[in-house]
């Protein structure tokens, strides 16, 4: 106590003991005092009158004789001396804040607790006093007076601090000084009632008091309560006081003596908090609150991006039969719950009073919302777990256990789905990455659900957007003839190498697939609820077939297939044995019939290898017709069985042409039945070219060759294109080609007037032509004037046939589907639709509908194709 509040103590009571002020004021004018007047004089106050003669007057004026009076003026008296001593200090400073305690001398004496019988128990102690209140009722209200007059405007002040921690500090450190105030008068009240009467008036009182202060709590208070709250939690919790944790970061556990001194700190604040009235229903809010969202944070900071496998987790499954076991996150993420979590919610719960408990019910309910919000950052890192498989697998893991419900699995279908088009179906991912994601797609949904219901749903748009790549095909099936030796090598940046391995492993296991039912299979599940009508179980992941599904029809794979086999078996490389390694096992999936012309595609080059040697070895036997070195191989091949490879004609020189003869000769001698068409443009050729300053060998077309060849005759280093094309009769196309493969070895050099020489030496070409700096108006002229027009390749009848079954799809389509289509609709609904598969790219299809705009079939319209009505 300073010596200022000393000071006013004891002048308050000099003052009270001369001039009597406790007895005097709360007397009521109307009610005689102790001193009485002199007779015939007024009491005096407002209701005084002139006293008239009579019995009325002699009883208004003699108190003694009326007991009504008497009782009623010991009432006041009492009334008087009870609210002198509990009463509030009309003002607050910031020394004394709401002053001191009165000494238990003061109010202990016999007087004070005799008036205090008087106010509490006026019923039985004064029955005739008329006029009687609640002292009970006017501690309170007293008490609501001071609050608002001097508790509030305290809080304010410490409101307005800057430091949070010094704004709940001091918040507390007010209200307990009111506190303190208010119950003392309150206890010596309850000083006279009984002990069952005195709880129940203290519980009432405690109930209104902290309803008062819990619903004047301001913003302020609740901002620093909720940062003080918050960080005392989170350390309890062990949950990272910074905002972001990064990603794969390991977390750095709490000691055990700084969360114990957390705790002890959470404890204290909640105490006192309860003690002064704050942790009513809005405190009671703010702390669901945070432990709603510290449950999200500890999750996503524990378990984002920890996808390590399971690998005790099938062994455990085989211990516990068809019981579910729970992974690793979510054993852990239910043993936070239940003894951490929890605990705090009971250690919290058990101090607030008010009837609050945690039952184990609670408990359950928060492990079901920790598991349902496990499962939803696992959706979220859905993607991120597919292109990581299989070194996520633990992510699939969690997954599967809490992924139960349909609502769930189509919550998890649809973000997949959107996750999908935003970050791989798009014109900036390769479709190598594509096909390498709906591989790992495959394997982790058919990990996380057996039944492929959710692989169906999600792997629709990629299937149709994958039929819009040129490319797919080729690489699929580039990929399955891979060698397993390229791996884990630099070629899984150009190859699809993994689908070697896979088709190797799901070979044996595609036999079984393709039974319908396995009545004795002990594992049998029923079907989801939220299956197809054509729902089909299927026990292995399929990879291949399920990629080879996607592309509208095994006849489109299957053409490819023969196509890309056709290319190797054309090409200088010597052994076959992946090629027919590859064949067999896709025997076992397609069938035998639907790969025999892979068969006889490959028999033809073995047989070639062979007849090629008899022909030789009989030209060997005939020196008389063959006059020089016999450099010519050829490989037969049964037209019937082979993809159309296509004919391009052009003349041969003289000597490669009486070789093929002799060729033909031999060959009709061997095999009378049969007969030989050249296809001279897939041809290869070695040739070598001797120069003033340099020698050039290089395995070539034998169009290039044929085209350099005319450049060795005699006075025709230079060639006109004009000429050229007249004396080969070669397509332009093949004709340009192979200049300007010969312009790119630096061996011949394209002149203005669109003639081309031979360049003899190295230094020539890097010099201007005299015609260059001689007739440089005149280069333009000449190279305009002589260009040619560009005639068009020949096509067989086959193609031709072709050609008439697309069109009548395409007019179908135009017809029936949509009047207008864009260029990518059309070709990819062609490969849909077309059951031997539509091979032609955007280009030759753009070209092939560009033919029917120029007949006057088609027209185009903002981009789209419409048929022109006729």
């Amino acid at each position: 106590m300073t010596a200022d509040t000393k000071w006013n103590v004891r002048r308050r009571r000099a003052i009270q003991s001369v001039f009597q002020t406790d007895i005097s004021q709360p007397t009521p004018h109307s009610t005689p005092s102790i001193r009485f007047p002199e007779q015939g004089q007024p009491f005096g106050g407002p209701l005084a009158q002139t006293p008239q003669k009579g019995v009325d007057a002699q009883l208004f004026l003699s108190p003694e004789n009326n007991q009504h009076a008497a009782q009623q003026t010991r009432f006041d008296r009492s009334w008087h001396v009870v609210t002198s001593r509990i009463a509030l200090p009309n003002s607050v400073t910031a020394e004394d804040s709401f002053g001191s305690l009165p000494s238990s001398q003061n109010v202990d004496d016999e007087a004070f607790r005799e008036a205090l019988r008087d106010v509490l128990d006026p019923a039985s102690r004064l029955p005739l006093a008329a006029h009687t209140e609640d002292i009970l009722a006017w501690h309170t209200q007293q008490i609501r007076s001071h609050f608002v007059g001097h508790v509030l405007p305290l809080l304010s002040v410490c409101g307005g601090y800057s430091d949070q921690t010094q704004t709940l500090l001091g918040s507390i450190r007010t209200l307990e000084a009111a506190h303190r105030q208010y119950l003392f008068g309150l206890r010596l009240i309850l000083r006279a009632m009984e002990e069952e009467d005195a709880e129940l008036a203290m519980m009432k009182f405690q109930r209104d008091l902290h309803a008062l202060v819990g619903n004047s709590m301001s913003d302020a208070l609740m901002d620093a309560l909720r940062s003080a709250l918050g960080q005392l939690m989170k350390t309890v919790l062990g949950v990272s006081t910074t905002y972001h944790v990064p990603k794969h970061e390991k977390k750095v556990a709490v000691p055990p003596v700084k969360v114990d001194k957390a705790r002890r700190e959470l404890h204290q604040l909640v105490e006192s908090l309860c003690k002064v009235g704050l942790a009513g229903e809005k405190f009671q809010i703010l702390f669901a609150e945070l432990l709603d969202g510290l449950m999200i944070a500890y999750i996503r900071e524990t378990f984002a991006g920890v996808w390590v496998p399971n690998d005790d987790l099938k062994i455990r499954s085989r211990i516990a039969g068809r019981i579910k076991v729970q992974p690793k996150c979510i054993k852990e993420l239910l043993d936070w719950i239940e003894n951490q979590y929890a605990r705090l919610a009971v250690e919290v719960t058990s101090r607030l009073g008010a009837g609050i408990r945690v039952s184990w019910s609670d408990v359950s309910k928060w492990k079901e919302i920790a598991v349902g919000r496990l499962a939803a950052l696992r959706i979220d890192e859905l993607f991120d777990i597919v292109i990581s498989w299989p070194d996520s697998e633990g992510g699939i893991d969690d997954l599967r256990y809490a992924i139960t419900t349909p609502q769930r699995r189509l919550q998890l279908t649809d973000a997949f789905s959107g996750t999908l088009q935003r970050r791989l179906l798009h014109a900036g991912r390769s479709t190598l990455d594509i096909l390498r994601t709906y591989i790992s797609m495959i394997r982790a949904f058919h990990k996380l659900d057996h039944s492929r219901v959710l692989l169906d749903r999600v792997a629709y748009s990629l299937q149709l957007y994958l039929c819009t790549r040129e490319d797919t095909v080729r690489i699929i099936v580039t990929g399955l003839l891979a060698n397993r030796e390229e791996i884990n090598t630099d070629a899984r940046n150009t190859k699809l190498v993994e689908l070697v391995e896979l088709l190797h492993q799901d070979s044996n296991q595609y036999q079984n697939e393709r039974q319908d039912e396995d009545f004795d299979d002990l594992d049998w599940t029923p079907a989801p609820v939220d299956a197809g009508s054509n729902y089909r179980r299927r026990k292995s992941e399929d990879v291949i077939g399920t990629l080879i599904s996607a592309l509208g029809s095994p006849e489109v794979f299957i053409k490819e297939f023969q196509s890309i086999i056709g290319e190797r078996l054309l090409s200088e490389q010597t052994g076959f044995k992946q090629e027919v390694g590859v064949l067999d096992l896709l025997k076992k999936r397609f069938g035998e019939s639907s790969l025999q012309a892979c068969d006889v595609m490959i028999k033809d080059i073995q047989d070639s290898a062979r007849l090629d040697g008899v022909i030789h070895r009989g030209a060997v036997n005939h020196p008389d017709k063959v006059n020089r070195d016999w450099t010519i191989h050829a490989r037969i091949l049964s037209r019937l069985y082979w993809p159309e490879v296509g004919e391009e004609r052009f003349l041969l020189p003289s000597d490669v042409t009486e070789m093929q003869k002799m060729y033909e000769t031999i060959f009709e001698h061997l095999k009378p039945s049969r007969k030989i068409k050249w296809l001279d443009h897939l041809g290869q050729a070695t040739v070598e070219l001797e120069l003033e300053d340099r020698t050039i060998s290089e395995q070539v077309h034998t169009y290039e060759a044929a085209v350099i060849n005319a450049f060795s005759e005699e006075n025709s280093s230079t060639w006109k294109f004009d000429d050229l094309y007249m004396k080969l009769q070669m397509d332009e196309d093949l004709l340009t080609a192979a200049l300007e493969f010969w312009e790119k070895k630096h061996v011949l050099r394209k002149l203005p007037d669109n003639s081309y020489t031979v360049i003899e030496r190295l230094s020539d070409a890097e010099r201007p032509s005299s015609l260059q700096v001689a007739q440089p108006s005149t280069a333009a002229v000449d190279l305009a004037s002589s260009t040619p027009r560009k005639a068009k390749s020949s096509i067989s009848e086959k193609e031709k046939e072709k050609r008439q079954v697309y069109w009548q799809f395409i007019v179908g389509m135009l017809t029936n589907s949509s009047p207008a289509m864009p260029l990518g609709q059309i070709s990819m609904m062609m490969k849909m639709l077309i059951p031997d598969g539509f091979p032609w790219s955007n280009e030759e299809l753009q070209e092939f509908l560009g033919e029917k705009i120029a007949d006057g079939e088609l027209e185009i319209v903002g981009g789209k194709y419409k048929l022109v009505k006729k």
